[in-house]
Parts: structure tokens; sequence; C-alpha cells
């Protein structure tokens, strides 16, 4: 098969789902108008939807006030020290009962609502799903054969499949996630500065740490991303075009040529795939590294202020849950969203 033949089979389109880079601050505002106008009819539903999950982030968020409520009444039926002997305090266990009380009505209630605004999602993305594949068929059908002939037959149906697909678990997760990462931050931030600015201060700075960490490895890591998408376009192409053209290619004696390419593709694809899987998979242990630390800083210094009075037992406790909820807010959340909204941004605009 001589090269130029050769050449036909190579796809010149973009490959599913390829990250290519695009002009941030005018491709996003344009991708996020064209999503609104596909929601424009759920707008009312999204809303709830959102307020949903924002109320129930905030009963999760005084979850570790009730626990640390708790945790001080416990505290005062240790044994004390006094003239040498040991006293002990007393326990209102009812007071106990009815904290553990409101403690279960909260997180079953915070459950449900989290419940609530992922099926209330889920729908509306899969309906918004729908429409937009019904719009890129009718587009699809009016495009001048011309686009057929410069793009590939898997990145024609990369756009109906797997691009849709991610638009809607865009819509499906990172927006109420979004939403929900913002209410923990400022709703944790507000109650922690309330018990103990000292704390505080301690847990934030191990969080912002996590950040830093975590957006140096977002920024290595996304370029490798982007060629790996590229490379898995380009390989998806080849095969569709030479599978449809099997009999051109052995008619040809091509196929050892058809092999050579395959390898070369293929082996450029395991070294970004590689690449990007790697960072991506530094990030967790870093993560809990990071939240590791923030717990012994916390339980040092809790430890010592709490031996000169100057904080509870049980602001220890709560402080412990809510290092929890910020790692978790600041570090899967924050990096599901990193990703998808770049991707979202890239696809949307791409057809």
């Amino acid at each position: 098969m001589s090269d130029n033949t050769m050449k036909k089979f190579i796809p010149m389109g973009r490959g599913p789902r390829m990250g290519i880079p695009v002009e941030k601050p005018k491709n996003f505002k344009a991708t996020w108008i064209q999503l609104i106008k596909y929601s424009r009819s759920y707008t009312s539903v999204i809303i709830v939807a959102l307020l949903l999950a924002s109320v129930g982030t905030m009963l999760m968020i005084i979850c570790p006030e009730v626990l640390k409520k708790v945790t001080n009444e416990i505290a005062k039926g240790l044994p004390a020290m006094m003239n040498g002997q040991s006293i002990l305090g007393g326990i209102d266990i009812n007071l106990v009962t009815n904290l553990i009380g409101v403690l279960v009505i909260l997180y079953v209630s915070s459950a449900l609502l989290d419940f609530a605004q992922n099926f209330i999602m889920a729908t509306v993305a899969q309906k918004i799903s729908k429409a937009m594949r019904s719009d890129i068929s009718q587009k699809i059908n009016r495009l001048p054969l011309k686009f057929f002939d410069k793009t590939s037959y898997g990145n024609v149906l990369s756009r109906v499949t797997n691009d849709v697909d991610a638009i809607g678990q865009t819509l499906n997760q990172s927006v109420g996630t979004l939403v929900t990462a913002i209410t923990t931050y400022i709703g944790a931030l507000i109650i922690m500065f309330y018990n103990s600015w000292i704390l505080a201060l301690i847990a934030v700075g191990a969080s912002l740490v996590g950040i830093i960490c975590m957006n140096l490895i977002i920024k290595k890591s996304q370029k490798f991303f982007v060629f790996q998408q590229k490379d898995l376009g380009e390989i998806n192409g080849y095969i569709e075009e030479i599978y449809s053209s099997h009999n051109v290619v052995k008619a040809y004696n091509g196929g050892r040529k058809s092999k050579q390419v395959f390898e070369k593709i293929n082996k450029k694809l395991y070294r970004t795939a590689w690449k990007s899987q790697f960072l991506s998979g530094m990030m967790m242990p870093l993560m809990h590294f990071i939240s590791n630390f923030g717990y012994v800083a916390v339980c040092v210094v809790g430890a010592i202020l709490a031996m000169n009075s100057m904080i509870s037992f049980g602001v220890i406790v709560a402080f412990m849950l809510y290092i929890r909820l910020f790692t978790q807010s600041l570090s899967q959340k924050s990096q599901t969203i990193c990703k998808e909204l770049q991707q979202l941004e890239s696809e949307f605009l791409s057809f």
C-alpha cells in the first residue's frame, strides 16, 4: 500500500473526549451560556435540588457541634482528683440520650436530602442529555459532506455518546458537589473559628497545604490527560478506518504497514496514559497524609489548650470531624470539579 493510500485511513478529526486546550476566559463563558439555554426549562427544579444540597450539608455541619456537647457531658462523669481522692462526676443520662437522638435525626435528614438532590439532578441531567443528542443528530444531518471527509467516524460517534455523557455527569455530580463544597467550607469555617480560632487556623493551614499540592499535581497531570485523549481519539479513529476498509487494506497488501502505524500510536497512548494516571494517583495519598497531619496537629495543640482550660475536650472531637469535612470537600470534590469543568469546556464547544 502506498503512503498516500495509507494516509486516508489515519483519522484527521478529533477523537472521543479529546481535551484540546481552549481559551479559558472566552470559551468558559460561552460554554455555560449554551448549557444554561438547555437547562432553562429546569431552572426551578435545579434551584430546589441545590437548596436541598445546601440544607443537607448544613445539617452535617451541625452534627459535630451536637457530638461536642455529648462528649463534654460524658467527660463530666470521668473521675476527678480532689485532695488526692478520686471523685466521680454526674452524667445527665437524659440529656445525653436526647442529644444522641438529635444527632441521629440530623444524620438521617441529611442523608434523605442528599438522596432527593441526587435523584432530581440525575433526572434533569438525563433529560438535558436527551435533548442534546437530538440536537446533535439534527445538526449532523445538516452538515456538508466535506465535514465527514475531514472527520473520522469515531469522532462523530463520540460527540453523540461520550461527550454528551460527560456533560450529563458534570450536571449530575459537579454542580451539586460545588454547592456542597462551598457550603461545607463556609459553614465549617465559621463554627471552627467560633469554637477556637487557634485550632481553626491549624485546620485551615493544613487544608491550604493540601490545596496547593493538589493544584500543582492537577496542572502537571492535566497536559498528560490532554495528550491521552488525543492519542485515544487517534487510535480509535485509526481502528475504525482500518476495520471498515479491511478489504482495501488486504488488496494493497497494507497489513504490515497498518500494524506498524497501530503500534506507534499504541505506544504513544501507553506513555501518556501512564503519566496521567500516575500523577493523578498521587493526589489521594498526598491528601491523606495532609489530613492525618492535620489530625495530629489538632490533637497536640488541642490537648495543650484543654489542659490550660482554654477549650473543652468536646471541641477537639468536633475539630477532628471538621478536618475530615474539609479534606473531603477540598480534595476529592475539588479534583472532580476541576477535571469535569475543564472537560466540559473543551467538549461542548468542539463540535
